[in-house]
Order: structure tokens, then sequence, then C-alpha cells
């Protein structure tokens, strides 16, 4: 389903959770599909519905690849993140997983679980759309499952087109950033009712200049 869009803002699409559609398939069935690859490196959340994101800023994911496969299957994440309480210049709180791809789903379903202190802690997450804005900047919309910890909720993503693989990530311009997450936030609105419920109840996340 779609957001309306001007001529020069290509359409977004959200798919339901557990969607069987050819964009999020498992790419090394064939030549498209979701491209594990292109989503390492590190993205900004500058949207979500998960409420341990209401009092923070600045939080950033980073991904990278723990195997030599051209789509990877197990990947390590560090999030990183302060306190809206915080100066700019604190030093941020960090979280590290690994996800790895769950078995007998599409190419962009992952479970998760926690490293050293948080080892018996796991979530389930995939990824509901992507894409790239004429602006210069690439997004992504993330749905986690409800865990013993959390709610279900849902994330945007946002980071530069074409960004190295480097856990320093330079905010998008603050302007573009805000006019692609209200459109995928009103893409969100024309979704499945569950995402819907969920995106009703979405915030935008700050992020320093």
């Amino acid at each position: 389903m779609t957001s309306p869009t001007s001529p020069s803002s290509p359409s977004i699409t959200i798919h339901p959770p557990g969607s069987a559609d050819a964009s999020l398939r498992d790419a090394q069935d064939g030549a498209d599909g979701f491209d594990r690859a292109w989503f390492m490196g590190t993205w900004n959340v500058a949207w979500s519905t998960l409420p341990m994101w209401k009092d923070k800023k600045n939080v950033n994911i980073h991904y990278v690849s723990l195997t030599d496969e051209s789509r990877p299957t197990k990947f390590e994440s560090t999030v990183s993140y302060i306190k809206q309480s915080q100066p700019d210049t604190a030093s941020p709180s960090t979280v590290r997983g690994v996800e790895a791809l769950t078995p007998g789903t599409n190419g962009a379903t992952f479970d998760w679980r926690g490293r050293n202190w948080l080892f018996f802690v796991h979530s389930h997450w995939e990824v509901l759309g992507y894409g790239d804005d004429q602006a210069g900047l690439e997004w992504a919309v993330t749905f986690f499952s409800k865990t013993l910890f959390t709610p279900a909720g849902i994330d945007i993503y946002v980071r530069p087109s074409r960004q190295s693989d480097t856990a320093d990530v330079v905010p998008p311009p603050q302007d573009a950033r805000n006019e692609l997450v209200g459109r995928i936030a009103a893409a969100l609105q024309g979704a499945t009712e569950e995402v819907v419920q969920l995106a009703s109840g979405g915030f935008e996340v700050p992020v320093s200049p």
C-alpha cells in the first residue's frame, strides 16, 4: 500500500508482517529480493512507536556482517543512544546483539539475541518496506514482535544514501529527513490494521544537528 506522492517523490510501500512479497524474499533465490548487504551500515532511528525511545535522542543502529556471504545471514548490531536530558556531548549508551536470518521466512526477517549481560534476551523483527528518496536518503521500516520486556512496535530508519561502513552516522538534512519521515508515517496509515494501530502511537526521535 502506498502513500500519495508528488511526481518527484518515489512511492512508499509498506508490507504486512510476514509478507511474501518479492521485494522481501531472500535475494539468494534470484536477482531480486531484499539485499541484506545493502542493509548493513549505520541507520538513524527517526521515528518510532517503541516506548523505550521516548526519552532518547541520537538513536543509531549499526549493522556489520559476521559472514563472507554476499547476502549475510548473520550480522552484529550495535545500538547507541543518549537521553534527551543529557548534553549532545555525553557518551552514548550501547546495546549489542547478533541477528540471524529466521529459517522458513522471507529474506528480511530476523531473530536477535543480546550479547554480554543481555545474552538471555531474544526478539524477533522484520523489514516491512525500504527504498531511497530523491533527496539523497535511504529508508527502512522495521516491525518488532512483542517480547516479555517490550510491546510490539515499529521503527523508521533513515540514512544518507551510499553510506560507508562506519559506526559514525552523519545526520541527514533536517528538512529532507522530516519530509521523508512524514511520508513514511502517512504510508503506515494505509497498511494492515495491526500496523495502523501501532503507528497511531508513533513519535519522532530527536537527532542533534
